[in-house]
């Protein structure tokens, strides 16, 4: 069933009632995102917030030809262009499967129907925004205040999965060093 790992995750923050259960169910959708595949177009004011289900996406910036990777989204994590959203201009980052995803999604503009109509789903968007909002100044922070190495170690504990699955070239620019740095890292990392 597309709808049980988020249902899952949503019960962990807030009690779910049968009733409403079936009101937010109504909203949502399954998308399948081929290998490669962008969740919305660059330049497209953000529309969608989307859930995964299976599957693995990178999240990136693109300035004179080069990329620079932001975030991974793995299963049971929740992503979107919330800033375009928000300030109804068009999105510069793009979100790619970086392998086969089934996404359940919810356009922004439902999910405003949802929080007016549930108390408990306005409640858990406020529970993962501030999360999300943690995870950008962690982030931030660690670039400030770590090493490349601290960084690395930090990413195998909080996504183990991701360094297994995405290629070294990205995790190279998430963490904001050259593959060959990386690398380097990776060895003395496994002495």
């Amino acid at each position: 069933m597309p709808f049980e790992n988020i249902t899952k995750i949503i019960g962990q923050f807030v009690e779910v009632k049968e009733e409403d259960y079936e009101f937010y169910v109504k909203m949502l959708s399954v998308v399948h995102l081929k290998k490669n595949e962008c969740w919305e177009p660059i330049g497209t004011i953000g529309k969608n917030m989307g859930f995964v289900n299976k599957g693995i996406l990178r999240q990136y910036y693109t300035k004179d030809g080069e990329d620079f990777t932001e975030m991974f989204f793995s299963e049971n994590e929740f992503f979107g262009n919330f800033i375009s959203y928000l300030k109804n201009k068009p999105t510069e980052l793009i979100i790619q499967a970086l392998e086969p995803c089934e996404i359940v999604m919810i356009t922004f503009d439902n999910l405003q129907k949802l929080y007016a109509h549930i108390p408990a789903a306005e409640r858990f968007g406020r529970l993962i925004a501030e999360q999300k909002l943690i995870e950008m100044h962690d982030k931030t922070s660690a670039f400030l205040m770590q090493s490349p190495e601290e960084r690395y170690a930090k990413l195998l504990e909080s996504k183990p999965d991701i360094v297994q699955r995405v290629k070294q070239y990205y995790i190279a620019q998430y963490l904001g060093i050259r593959p060959e740095s990386l690398s380097r890292i990776r060895k003395r990392a496994m002495k």
